[in-house]
């Protein structure tokens, strides 16, 4: 039975509580759950006896406060006052009414009213008051005239006289009442006409909106078709029209270069306190006809675009993607061009947000019609086709859309190949991404980033991030921030359940003795705001501290982080160095509804002690679509359970694996292990490769189930038992020269890492299917060293060599094939390879933005920092052991053709012996000739480097 506690106040009012309890520990009572049922409880009695609020093993009291359990006893409630109780019965709250701008109707003036109900004019009424007047003259003249005896009497001649006058004002009066009746007339005809204009102009408003309406119900279902698009931090919206187009000469259009220009997908999402109507206060009274709903409308992003670099080429790919954006980019152009003139009538807040909407020229819209009609003819008749299906007539217009279907994630990660960017771009399009109420993700301008978030005071909140040394990054909304106190972390959460609802990532690391107290308060003010990105740093990083020295005391201290898989708002999550969770936290409750967590990391050691709480964890877990665990340089150990487990999540698509069973090899029959999981894959990243390989291996097998929708594929052998990858078998006996295009297995690879040890029909398979592959990272080893030359260079942005030292190589590339405008190449990793066998100086003229070496040898290294091209080197890693003062004094020399932002990161272990060429001190603040600058030196561990350079060539999940 669920445990309870009693609570009175006065001698009448008891009321019965649930308590709270994590895992096996005491049930305890919190305040504020005290709070909801008696306002203004600040203290409690027992028998007399003021209770004292608990506290952790540090002695800080818990925040939320909480009291200890009295079972089968009355605890008496003291309130600050005492009637406070009594109106909290009787409070009631109003819900205020949301004002929008979408449900636009049709307005008429002031005059428009139906025949019945239109008064009679003044020019009117005034012509019968005279009559009547008149009238009663006439008769009284006449009856006077009667009376007379005398008709030759002066008397006689005046009412004569009299009648006669007001006989012609009669007429007079008879002829201004006709006149202003015709008047009226006309106006009621005008007026009717006017009506009929009006209820016209509905009509085509309607028509319209209900094309807009389809058009965004097909923007909506792209955004959303794939859990995946959440990852990728880059819009997804893009249209191309030519090369300035506000001067556009539509004789000479053929002759054009063209931009790519991102959208604003803004939408119902992009209103706060902007509701989705106008009312009658807002614009003319009577509304004439049933009011239109209508969302915002999706509009061009305001920024200069992107020229691109190979046109021919990106229409063959994007090309009917972005016919369809066209068409709907141009329904929504229509419906801001007859919103606009309704909108007019409204006030000033609402015309400001009318002309936000409405913010393209009609030069733009020319060459939206041009650039449909360049594409309509430029295309295949299919690839049209699958666009304007149906779009002849309105019974097919949903169909219009229809053939659009959603970029998957390896198109928009080679999009930014087709692009000329500048480096000072950080966010393409100049957009901000926001997030919805439902998870999804939107990518929105200047504008409706600060219309969703105008009622905001987020000013505090900056200012106490900015005080704690953080950042925030609006694009993203995103805070990264160290704190180093209780006090810090208590100020920064408070301010953030409150006062940032923009914020919907962190990534927080605490840097001090933090207590379980302060977990609780974590996991509780995470939960009341909008956060649903969280990275968490405890900064336990195994190998660098003893384990006894983070096994502080009190079981199950880490048991509330678990709270966070409770959090319905959450959908990634990211433990960094957190050790040891499993002897630290207790099982879960077997009620525990399952998380609503998409993206789970585990970045740090595993051990035997974490399998069974990490299974539960995933078991917990059902909508999982990535899972990335272990450390890319700590070795771990048996994690069988995990194993087990992972063919539990149906959604998975990214499984990153780090040095499991480091040191082991694994019995391939091991009993129900599915370490790959069981269904299709998007990425496999295996660093460790424990399990057997071959024709019948988990790797191949999940490689082989995976060939149609695999991106990323890398594999690295550090187990010491030399494994090869068998991908002849994945294709069965099919070549794949006979295979239709279509057909072929890893089209939609990106990232391939082929330096594990490969037989030679592998390879040769694998020729075939290179050249037809848009790689944007790719890794060979001597094995596999013969295809480098059949790679894509148009694509490639990312090249690493590993282990080639025991035969004479060709050279990678020829000079002028990688000196072309075609090569993008910018980081560049050799590790273990003989510069004398390996003839790569070519690649070292290339500016390159990242170079990280390790295991040359000091004279490998001199070649190479004598060749480098530094125009545009951002960073220089270096894990080498042999490096000494002579290499270094290469570099030196050079120092003056240094970037701004030139890093050098240099790995070192704590436990290594090394020179003064290792240590910080060794250098001064300003260098000289032959020593670098202590600024542009950072010393880091190997497990840092690694995971540095991991990170800048895997595809992002942030």
């Amino acid at each position: 039975m669920q445990p309870f506690q009693q609570f009175r106040v006065g001698d009448d009012l008891v009321e019965t509580l649930a308590v709270c309890q994590d895992g096996d520990d005491p049930p305890y009572s919190r305040l504020d759950d005290i709070q909801e049922t008696f306002p203004g409880s600040i203290r409690f009695k027992l028998d007399g006896v003021t209770l004292n609020f608990l506290t952790d093993e540090d002695g800080k009291k818990y925040e939320p406060k909480r009291i200890a359990h009295y079972q089968d006893q009355i605890i008496d409630v003291v309130l600050d006052d005492p009637s406070g109780i009594i109106h909290a019965k009787h409070q009631s709250f109003t819900d205020d009414s949301m004002v929008a701008l979408s449900n636009l109707s049709i307005q008429t003036s002031d005059s428009v009213r139906s025949d019945a109900l239109v008064p009679l004019s003044p020019s009117v009424v005034h012509p019968l008051a005279v009559l009547s007047s008149i009238a009663t003259e006439i008769s009284m003249i006449q009856t006077k005239i009667d009376r007379s005896t005398d008709d030759q009497s002066d008397h006689h001649m005046q009412l004569m006289q009299q009648l006669f006058q007001m006989v012609q004002q009669q007429n007079e009066t008879l002829t201004q009442l006709a006149q202003a009746k015709e008047r009226e007339e006309m106006m009621l005809e005008e007026l009717a006409a006017a009506k009929e204009r009006d209820e016209e102009l509905h009509r085509m408003q309607q028509q319209t909106i209900d094309r807009l309406i389809v058009a965004q119900q097909r923007i909506e279902a792209i955004l959303v078709q794939n859990h995946e698009l959440h990852e990728y931090p880059i819009p997804r919206l893009f249209v191309i029209l030519p090369d300035s187009y506000e001067k556009l000469d539509p004789r000479s259009f053929v002759k054009e270069r063209f931009r790519l220009f991102f959208l604003c997908e803004c939408g119902e999402d992009c209103t706060s306190d902007v509701a989705h109507g106008v009312s009658s206060d807002q614009l003319n009274n009577g509304a004439l006809v049933t009011p239109i709903p209508v969302k915002n409308s999706i509009h061009l992003a305001k920024h200069e675009g992107y020229l691109l670099s190979r046109p021919t080429e990106f229409f063959d790919q994007y090309g009917p993607y972005v016919l369809g954006m066209l068409r709907i980019l141009k329904h929504c152009l229509a419906v801001a061009a007859v919103v606009a003139p309704v909108v007019s009538q409204a006030d000033s807040d609402l015309k400001d947000i009318a002309d936000v909407v409405v913010s393209v020229s009609e030069s733009a819209m020319e060459a939206v019609d041009l650039s449909i009609n360049f594409l309509e003819q430029n295309l295949g008749g299919n690839a049209v086709a699958d666009v304007m299906a149906g779009s002849a007539t309105n019974t097919q217009k949903d169909d219009t859309f229809s053939g659009l279907v959603a970029l998957e994630g390896a198109d928009l990660r080679r999009l930014n190949s087709f692009l000329r960017t500048r480096d000072a771009d950080k966010i393409l399009g100049n957009l901000y991404r926001i997030t919805t109420e439902t998870g999804h993700v939107k990518w929105v301008c200047f504008d409706h980033y600060r219309q969703v978030y105008r009622e905001t005071a987020m000013s505090s909140f900056l200012q106490c991030v900015e005080s704690n040394g953080g950042t925030y990054d609006p694009h993203f909304g995103k805070v990264t921030i160290t704190l180093n106190s209780t006090t810090a972390a208590n100020d920064f959460f408070y301010r953030l359940s409150l006062h940032a609802p923009a914020v919907t990532g962190l990534k927080v690391t605490l840097n001090w003795l933090f207590g379980s107290a302060d977990l609780v308060m974590l996991v509780d003010k995470v939960a009341q705001s909008n956060v649903q990105d969280m990275e968490l740093d405890l900064q336990e990083t195994m190998g660098q501290r003893p384990i006894v020295s983070l096994m502080r005391p009190g079981k199950g201290r880490y048991h509330s982080l678990l709270s966070l898989f409770s959090n319905t708002k959450l959908r990634r999550l990211i433990f960094t160095d957190v050790g040891l969770i499993g002897p630290r936290t207790s099982a879960f409750r077997l009620d525990h509804s399952p998380s609503f967590l998409q993206r789970l990391h585990f970045a740090g050691r595993l051990r035997a002690v974490d399998d069974h709480r990490m299974a539960e964890i995933i078991l917990l877990s059902p909508q999982l679509v990535e899972l990335i665990l272990g450390s890319v340089f700590w070795s771990g150990e048996d994690m069988s359970r995990v194993d087990k487990v992972l063919g539990s999540l149906s959604q998975l698509q990214v499984l990153r694996r780090y040095r499991f069973f480091e040191g082991l090899w694994v019995n391939s029959t091991k009993k129900n292990a599915v370490p790959y999981g069981s269904v299709a894959l998007r990425e496999i990243v295996d660093i460790g490769m424990a399990y057997p390989t071959g024709p019948d291996g988990f790797l191949e097998d999940a490689i082989r189930r995976s060939a149609a929708t695999l991106e990323v594929l890398i594999t690295r052998n550090w187990t010491g038992t030399n494994p090869t990858l068998d991908m002849e078998h994945i294709l069965g006996s099919a070549s794949p020269l006979a295979m239709p295009s279509n057909r072929l297995p890893f089209t939609r690879m990106t990232h391939l890492d082929l330096t594990t040890r490969m037989p030679a029909a592998s390879v040769e398979m694998m020729k075939s299917i290179i050249p037809r592959l848009a790689l944007i990272h790719f890794a060979i080893g001597e094995d596999t060293y013969s295809l480098s030359s059949l790679v894509d260079l148009k694509f490639l942005k990312s090249l690493h060599l590993q282990d080639i030292r025991n035969v004479a190589l060709d050279p990678l590339w020829d000079s002028d094939i990688l000196s072309s405008a075609g090569c993008q190449i910018e980081s560049l990793r050799i590790d273990a390879t003989d510069l004398a066998t390996v003839a790569c100086e070519n690649i070292f003229a290339l500016p390159l933005k990242r170079l990280h070496v390790s295991e040359l040898g000091a004279s490998s290294m001199v070649t190479i920092f004598q060749q480098l091209n530094l125009l545009q080197l951002q960073v220089l890693a270096i894990f080498d052991y042999n490096y000494d003062w002579e290499t270094e004094a290469v570099l030196a020399a050079r120092s003056a053709e240094f970037t701004d932002g030139l890093e050098v990161q240099m790995g070192r272990e704590p436990n290594e012996g090394l020179g003064d060429v290792f240590k910080a001190k060794s250098r001064d603040v300003q260098g000289s000739s032959e020593r670098l600058a202590g600024g542009r030196v950072r010393f880091m561990s190997k497990g840092d480097l690694e995971r540095k350079y991991f990170a800048s060539v895997l595809p992002s999940s942030s």
